[in-house]
């Protein structure tokens, strides 16, 4: 109640008040009341509780939240409560029968609506409860006390409940007001709905009220005092006298108000007349025929005076002028107009307008605009109302009053705003609308008047913008963005004005980017943590506003229009304001799942308007950070389309960037089109029907033509160098995604859709790269220029015939190559018997010819640079020329070899296709063409490798493909992985040396090397001389400072001086001479210079960590090439490959052991890495070892081969060198690869159970891994064997391994080798590999029942070994034990007694070892089934004896 001001912006009610103005003033007859009382409960009554409430203006109960009254008919209906108590009672009623009828009915006595009713004079007190059901029920009470008692009308009671709700209002305590005048306005209804006279007969009772009506007192404007409705008034304004009568000089304060009143006595009672005036109004009683117009006026004018009582009381007065008139009827509001508010309240002086709108406040504003209603024309007011107030002219007049209501602080806002949005605006079915194009108009001069120029700051001798300033600008922003409950829809042409970019940075900007200052507040904590601005929570909740609130009119215009508003401040807005505001207009954070078709077709609408807004910044930007932001967002854009096939947009970036980047687009023209239109000049309307051409061709010429559109709009001669070269780069990274997408499984949506229809994923490329590589040489054909990279001597293009002549020759070689690529998809679509070769033949094809126009997209050049401070990196044109060349003779050759696969006797030996092209994809992937740029500074061909790097996995699958037609049709060529591919492979994955014999000492790591070919570079001769002249370099520091010391009178600037580190200053330092000698043979010597060793040595340092730098670089690019090349060797080693069974042995196993000793190498060189420089390839070795290790263990493991004696000799030859790869092993993870390489020569050979030289092998391995502490072995090998190949471990590994359970060094080794015998014993076989490697032979079997006794014996030792009471050990033991003991029970006869009764005896002394009663359980049982084993082999041998009759009960009684 302290505040100054009591309303704010309408929302719900208050609108509906003032907006329905006129649906009111038609009520000509009195209101009557409801037929029957409503439910009553604590949820269904409404009230607003403070005038700060945000549902309402004036805070008084709603009329309709109290239980209307009427006759006894409304008897039997009630509230939920009274409802539930009758329940009650009739669920007693079977209990006590009679007793609670006669309850019930007593009640229905003493209360007519079923409820308990309140004493009358209790009613007043409840009427003050801040219980807002409390407060509806009591004045429900009340107002049935007083009409509807058992005689009728109760005029006595009646008078004084008058009193006392006009006292009531008068009053601040509790809820007094609200329930006082919410109550008064229901009784005031129900007087004048009953009839005629009644309140004539309740004022009649009234002393006051009695005398003013015998006396015939008239009134203030002479009118006969007998009527009610001024009897009614006089007595307000009596009871809320707050100005002394004295002061005001007329009659009706009597002595009671002579004293002076006190303040707060004087605002309660102010605000008591405030109330009741409005009482009157929500009563309804102004607008009937009969009520005089004279009281209505009265109202009016009590109400003038309140708006001049107080400055805070200006807004509720204000408001509640502009309640009242939309209470009243067209013909009594312009009376009540002309005859009061003119003249009283907007009196303004004839020809004096301009300076009569400078004196105007807030609400004299608001109460005109809502007299000027647009459903108020036919009302003639006087002047100054005659013409309208709110126009653009008077807008600059205005903005002073109209920014001063920023004082009003959210959520409230001043009145004048919600009057102005309802003057401007009209009501339609689910929103509010602009009224005319005026309306447009006036909302373009108050954003920039009043929200731009005074709120923000931004006019001429404008102040800094406030926090109150910056909410009110917020608040007006919001509103006509839609955000506020009138629900305003602008249209988007109007929205670039409201959210200007002086607004959107004002507004949203500063306020969600504030790092400190102004509006931070300072956190508790000591470390000067802040908070955020206070304005933004407010401010990020109306941005998320505009999306929700976006309707469904101009759907797809109202978010480009908010996101481009956005975008024009900024077009990093949302990392910026760290929200999702234009991401969510755009409708990018959806997937397509997620839509339905009808905002798909949103997205698409709204993404082609964004991607066409993106372009024409990309070409008209200014400087080199503003395109990149663009050209990142289109980026981004056609990165989130890849999502969905067919990807549309992505294609038409694409084209934007290709066009932009490598042709001049200024004389570009649609020939098609051009074609078209002279057609239609001669043929007329006849040539409609063949239109459809030029549209395609403006399609694919369509992004060419709109730069050039864009650069003349923005008179630009052309788009510069740089932007041309980002978006090169990025041309290129695009297209590489949209190539990976295409070969990405599970691509291209939920809904069935695919880029190029049911293809293979070469030809799917082939298609992409074509379609581009075709609109390019459309784009030339058309008109548009290719910018060249040569320059003459002067720095101006070079067109001549030397610079185009390996253009020429690369174009015809891809053209070559793209022929055949046709013409084998020609001839796989043509079909016939040999459809798998013809299929082979086009994925190879294809495959190639992707790749030959990825490296023919790379000769395309961005042009010169404009400045000579730009530099024109250096691309690799040469090499790529080089690379197409060969490209084409190595399909050639392939082609040829697939057409004429027979080879005359004397014919030369032919060149291995497959060798050319391994060789040339390794040169490619090795080259900065395919591979990584060595100076790291040309993004355009970084960018390009990646596609050239898709290509190439696509062209070597095509090569593979082909050779795997040929075996399957049987043709009968040669061997295509000759000695010459494993080489090329092997050489470009393992290193150069990896092919020849390597030892332990031939791998050095980069810290161990060092390079003699870095010693004759610049400053080699400085090493040379210090190490002639025997110098020291790490003492030469110290001896330096030793002499330093010596010369204590040295300053301490010369003492602390820093030794110069510049190379070049160093060598100036240590060759100058000027202090030298020089005799008569021309040699001088050298004085020795002070500080010239200490230079020396830092020169020398700095020329080793350089050297060392570029070392490590060298080296860690070597190994991103090699890891590139693996690729190749994975594709050739694959499962589809083995398969087909036409790779040789000698490739598989001949490459094992370089792979191995490369592993071995790159281990040993990251262990040793120790400096930073050497540290900076270690992701890159790290990586290159476990692409070795899954080649190996999930791509070789996987060979098999016939099994021949040529494969075996081969094969055994492979196992001997893996064996001593093995017995070199670093560590565990080297032994595991050794260890399955191994096994996949063993594989190879035929009958490996009886070869002895594989025995030999693992015996061998197992005798140095029981035996030497330093070995290199490890028990992994002998559990792969096992795990692989069960059979032949069984044969060879259960004899070694026994005797590594009894005679190893460690009791750790010796329970290992129980575990691993107890594996190869264990029932359940492995469940990986064939049946055939899974299933025991006889020979295996046999080794396992020889061994038994053996491993039994092993058994009983380490059960009796006081070294396995680990435990660890334990528990290996005993399950070794269990495994023995099962494989006997299965295997009858396999152990005799004897030695099943001995493990029993040892179990048993191992179970009394035991504290564990888990262990001694399980020991017992296992002792149990070696006894019931012990008598099955007893009775099988007769070895058993004859069992004792048992002693009778009685024997055993004497006995004892």
């Amino acid at each position: 109640h302290n505040h100054p001001s009591l309303f704010r912006l309408v929302k719900n009610k208050t609108t509906e008040t003032m907006a329905a103005a006129v649906t009111r003033r038609g009520k000509k007859k009195a209101p009557t009341p409801k037929k029957a009382a409503q439910d009553v409960s604590h949820g269904d009554v409404t009230e607003e509780e403070s005038i700060h409430d945000d549902d309402g203006d004036v805070p008084m109960d709603d009329v309709d939240a109290i239980p209307e009254i009427s006759d006894k008919a409304s008897d039997g209906e009630g509230n939920d409560s009274n409802e539930s108590d009758v329940k009650e009672e009739d669920m007693d009623e079977d209990t006590n029968g009679k007793s609670k009828s006669k309850k019930s009915n007593k009640n229905k006595k003493k209360q007519p609506n079923e409820a308990t009713a309140i004493p009358f004079m209790d009613t007043f007190y409840q009427l003050s409860s801040d219980d807002a059901n409390e407060r509806a029920l009591a004045a429900r009470d009340l107002i049935h006390h007083c009409f509807f008692s058992d005689n009728g009308l109760n005029a006595k009671d009646a008078a004084y409940a008058i009193t006392r709700l006009l006292n009531g209002l008068c009053t601040g305590r509790a809820a007094s007001r609200q329930g006082f005048a919410s109550c008064l306005s229901s009784f005031l209804r129900m007087a004048y709905s009953s009839d005629g006279g009644t309140l004539m007969t309740i004022l009649k009772e009234d002393e006051f009220a009695k005398a003013l009506l015998k006396d015939g007192m008239d009134d203030d404007e002479g009118v006969d005092g007998k009527t009610p409705a001024i009897a009614l008034r006089q007595k307000l304004l009596t009871t809320t006298q707050f100005i002394q009568p004295e002061e005001k000089g007329k009659k009706g304060g009597g002595d009671k108000f002579g004293g002076k009143m006190k303040g707060m006595e004087e605002r309660d009672h102010a605000f008591g007349r405030l109330f009741g005036i409005l009482a009157m109004v929500r009563s309804g009683v102004l607008g009937l025929d009969e009520f005089p117009s004279s009281v209505t006026e009265g109202y009016t004018q009590d109400l003038i005076e309140l708006y001049s009582y107080k400055k805070w009381m200006r807004e509720p007065a204000a408001n509640a002028i502009i309640e009242l008139v939309s209470s009243l009827d067209t013909g009594v509001v312009e009376d009540v107009t002309n005859n009061v508010i003119v003249p009283k309240l907007l009196a303004a002086p004839k020809g004096k307008m301009q300076e009569w709108m400078c004196t105007l406040t807030p609400e004299q504003i608001a109460v005109a605009l809502h007299l000027q209603m647009p459903q108020n024309k036919s009302s003639k007011y006087s002047y100054p109302l005659d013409k309208p107030l709110l126009t653009t002219q008077s807008l600059p007049t205005l903005a002073s009053a109209l920014s001063s209501t920023s004082t009003a602080v959210h959520p409230r806002c001043h009145i004048v705003w919600n009057a102005m949005w309802l003057y401007l605006t009209e009501d339609i079915e689910t929103h509010r609308q602009l009224r005319s194009d005026e309306s447009s108009q006036i909302i373009d001069a108050l954003i920039q008047k009043v929200v731009v120029d005074v709120l923000l700051g931004k006019g001429e001798g404008g102040s800094s913008p406030t926090n109150e300033r910056k909410s009110l600008a917020l608040q007006i922003v919001s509103t006509l963005a839609g955000s506020s409950g009138l629900q305003i829809v602008l249209p988007s042409s109007v929205i670039s004005s409201v959210l200007c970019p002086e607004v959107v940075e004002g507004v949203f900007m500063n306020v969600l980017c504030a790092s400190g200052g102004i509006g931070k507040k300072k956190g508790g904590d000591n470390d000067g943590s802040s908070v955020d601005h206070h304005l933004k929570p407010l401010t990020a909740s109306n941005l998320s506003n505009f999306v929700e609130n976006c309707s469904e009119v101009d759907f797809v215009e109202r978010r480009m229009a908010f996101a481009q508003a956005f975008l024009s401040v900024d077009p990093r807005f949302d990392v910026k304001t760290k929200t999702q505001t234009v991401t969510t207009l755009l409708m990018m954070e959806n997937r397509s799942a997620d839509l339905s078709e009808k905002h798909e077709g949103h997205r698409a609408a709204i993404w082609g308007r964004y991607l066409s807004l993106l372009e024409e910044q990309v070409v008209s930007a200014k400087n080199l950070h503003v395109a990149t932001v663009y050209i990142e967002l289109m980026f981004k854009l056609a990165k989130r389309d890849l999502s969905v096939a067919p990807a549309y947009l992505t294609r038409r970036v694409v084209r934007f960037f290709m066009s932009a980047a490598f042709f001049d687009c200024s004389g570009l023209m649609d020939l098609a089109k051009v074609a078209a239109s002279s057609k239609k000049k001669k043929k007329g309307k006849k040539t409609s029907a063949h239109e459809s051409p030029s549209v395609e061709a403006s399609l694919e010429l369509s992004s060419g033509l709109r730069i050039k559109e864009l650069l003349n709009s923005h008179e630009l001669q052309g788009i510069p160098y740089s932007h041309r070269a980002i978006m090169s780069a990025r041309f290129f990274s695009l297209l590489s995604d949209f190539v990976s997408a295409i070969n990405a499984q599970n691509r291209g949506g939920s809904k069935g859709k695919s880029f190029y229809g049911k293809v293979s994923r070469p030809e799917a490329v082939y298609r992409a790269l074509s379609e581009v590589s075709g609109i390019c040489s459309l784009l030339e054909t058309s008109g548009a220029k290719l910018f060249q990279i040569h320059t003459d001597a002067n720095g101006n293009d070079d067109s001549s015939s030397e610079a185009e002549e390996p253009m020429l020759a690369s174009r015809k070689h891809m053209l070559q190559v793209k022929k055949i690529a046709d013409d084998a998809l020609v001839e796989e679509c043509g079909g016939s018997d040999d459809s798998e070769l013809l299929r082979a033949k086009a994925v190879f094809a294809t495959g190639c010819g992707a790749l030959m126009m990825s490296m023919y997209l790379q000769l395309n050049s961005c042009g010169v640079p404009d400045t000579i401070d730009e530099d024109n990196t250096d691309d690799d044109t040469d090499a790529v020329h080089e690379y197409i060349a060969d490209l084409a003779d190595s399909v050639a050759n392939f082609c040829a070899a697939v057409d004429t696969p027979s080879r005359s006797k004397g014919e030369e030996e032919r060149e291995n296709p497959l060798a050319a092209m391994a060789g040339l994809l390794v040169n490619i992937l090795s080259s900065s063409v395919g591979g990584e740029d060595t100076g790291g500074k040309n993004a355009i061909q970084s960018s390009a490798s990646k596609l050239t790097r898709e290509t190439v996995k696509l062209a070597w699958s095509g090569s593979i493909s082909m050779i795997s037609g040929l075996h399957a049709k049987e043709v009968e060529y040669g061997n295509f992985v000759d000695e010459d591919v494993m080489n090329i492979l092997i050489e470009a994955v393992c290193g150069a040396n990896s092919t020849k014999e390597a030892t332990d000492g031939d791998y050095e790591s980069a810290e161990e090397s060092e390079s003699s070919e870095d010693e004759l570079e610049d400053g080699g001769g400085v090493f040379a001389d210090a190490s002639k002249s025997g110098m020291d370099l790490d003492e030469v520091g110290n001896a330096t400072d030793e002499d330093d010391e010596s010369d204590k009178k040295m300053t301490a600037t010369e003492n602390d001086e820093d030794v110069e580190l510049d190379p070049s200053a160093l060598e100036n330092l240590l060759l100058e001479d000027s202090d030298a000698e020089m005799s008569e043979n021309g040699f001088g010597q050298l004085e020795h210079h002070a500080g010239a060793d200490a230079a020396l040595a830092q020169l020398i340092k700095l020329k080793q960590e350089a050297r060392k730098a570029s070392q490590s670089e060298r080296e860690r690019i070597e190994f991103c090439n090699r890891l590139r090349c693996i690729t190749l060797l994975e594709s050739l080693f694959s499962a589809s490959v083995f398969k087909s069974g036409w790779i040789p042995v000698e490739a598989v196993l001949g490459s094992i052991v370089p792979i191995l000793q490369s592993r071995k190498a790159i281990t040993k060189s990251i262990q040793a890495a120790s400096s930073t420089s050497a540290k900076k390839s270690l992701n890159e070795k790290n990586a290159m070892v476990d692409r070795l290790s899954i080649l190996i263990k999930d791509k070789i493991s996987k060979f098999r081969c016939n099994g021949d004696d040529e494969a075996g000799k081969v094969a055994l030859k492979a196992a001997s060198d893996i064996s001593e790869e093995l017995n070199r092993s670093l560590n565990l993870e080297q032994s595991s690869c050794c260890s399955v390489a191994l096994i996949t020569a063993v594989r190879c050979i035929p009958n490996a159970e009886g070869c002895e030289e594989v025995k030999q092998i693992y015996v061998n391995a197992a005798n140095d891994w029981r035996s030497r502490k330093g070995t290199k072995i490890h028990a992994c090998v002998f559990e792969d064997l096992i795990h692989r190949m069960p059979s032949l471990a069984t044969v060879v590994l259960v004899e070694p391994l026994v005797s590594a359970a009894k005679s190893a060094h460690s009791s750790f080794l010796k329970c290992e080798a129980l575990r691993l015998v107890s594996a190869i014993y264990r029932q359940e076989l492995p469940k990986s590999g064939d049946e055939s490697e899974n299933s025991l032979s006889e020979a295996a079997h046999e080794a396992m029942k020889a061994c038994c006794s053996d491993v039994v014996s092993a058994l009983k030792e380490a059960l009796n070994d006081a070294a396995t009471q680990k435990s660890k050990n334990k528990d290996e033991v005993l399950n070794a034990a269990k495994n023995i003991a099962a494989y006997c029970k299965s295997h009858s006869r396999s152990l005799p007694s004897s030695d099943l009764n001995s493990l029993k005896d040892a179990v048993k002394v191992f179970r009394n070892n035991c504290k564990s009663k888990g262990l001694q359980k399980s020991c017992n049982h296992l002792a149990d089934v070696l006894s019931d084993l012990a008598k099955e082999a007893g009775e099988s041998t007769g070895e058993t004896k004859q069992a004792k009759t048992p002693k009778s009960s009685k024997k055993k009684k004497s006995k004892k």
